[in-house]
């Protein structure tokens, strides 16, 4: 059973300074059960599928496509539907997550005021709810007394795990979970969300820049670029065999933890502006291998078999 369904996501912002085209016709699924990496640079609109799941950060939004969650089409929904789904039954690591709770309120009374929101549960059952899910993140549940902004960066991060799996979502989408946190730390992250999966029984989609560190917990990834699903395949497909130029240079760009001094290769160039129409291939001015066809013609689409947007499909 498939818990998320997109097809066809196309996702436009209308500026004063034009229209920005961010998604542009992304397919992507998750099975139940399944955990599934995003992995893109900056920019290259990985939260925007998040928060266009989450139908947040809707200004000036143009979108299209199909977005199926329990085979129920979010896109037809009203805000208040809406509203209730997240949450309860889809929820969310943000990527500021350092930052996203109130510093003012105590920990415990966040967690109150989500459940209930969401649910007439009597109080008593909300305080024994909120102690076992600090308590499967290693949480002290006599801290939830306490302030967010008395707990270590790791700590918060936990919190915020705890926070989107209280009412045991079917699915939760991780946002940068890693980011800002030492090795050691975001380590300890990854199994975090590895273990909470399989405890909860829910479907996970997690968002990163950091492929390598991602890719530990993945079943699955899909490569996005410049608002386009470039690639994917099984983890062991991406890390093993990379076809796509992109995906080859993620991986052949990560910083070793080798005291030694060693040569970074980093991907030149910028990604592209999202005001403007390619009419080839993106990557086109960033890519080893171009070639005349990369110029005047676009890609295949990475949809149904297709598992490589380039028109050498990874050829040496």
């Amino acid at each position: 059973m498939q818990v998320l369904k997109i097809q066809g996501l196309t996702v436009d912002f209308s500026t004063k300074a034009g229209i920005h085209h961010v998604l542009k016709n992304v397919d992507l699924s998750i099975g139940k059960g399944e955990i599934v990496g995003l992995i893109g640079e900056s920019g290259s609109g990985k939260s925007t599928l998040a928060m266009t799941v989450l139908d947040l950060n809707s200004r000036n939004r143009i979108v299209s496509g199909s977005i199926r969650f329990m085979d129920e089409e979010l896109m037809t929904l009203d805000k208040e539907k809406i509203r209730k789904i997240r949450g309860s039954h889809i929820g969310f690591v943000p990527q500021s997550s350092m930052n996203a709770l109130n510093p003012l309120m105590r920990v415990k009374r966040q967690f109150v005021e989500t459940i209930k929101s969401h649910t007439d549960m009597p109080l008593q059952q909300m305080v024994e709810l909120i102690a076992r899910t600090l308590a499967m993140v290693s949480i002290d549940p006599a801290r939830g007394d306490s302030f967010f902004y008395e707990f270590s960066g790791g700590q918060r991060q936990r919190l915020m795990i705890a926070l989107s799996m209280l009412l045991s979502p079917e699915l939760i989408i991780a946002d940068e979970p890693t980011t800002a946190l030492d090795a050691t730390v975001q380590s300890k992250i990854i199994d975090l969300l590895k273990n909470m999966v399989l405890q909860k029984h829910t479907s996970m989609l997690v968002i990163s820049h950091d492929l390598h560190t991602i890719s530990r917990v993945c079943d699955r990834i899909y490569i996005m670029y410049a608002g386009k699903i470039v690639e994917t395949g099984t983890r062991e497909e991406i890390l093993t065999r990379p076809r796509h130029p992109y995906t080859q240079k993620l991986l052949s760009s990560r910083l070793s933890l080798m005291a030694e001094p060693v040569k970074v290769n980093g991907i030149p160039g910028n990604p592209p502006s999202v005001l403007k129409e390619y009419f080839g291939c993106s990557f086109l001015e960033r890519c080893d291998r171009a070639s005349l066809v990369c110029k005047t013609e676009k890609p295949p689409e990475c949809i149904g078999n297709v598992k490589v947007a380039c028109h050498f499909e990874g050829e040496s």
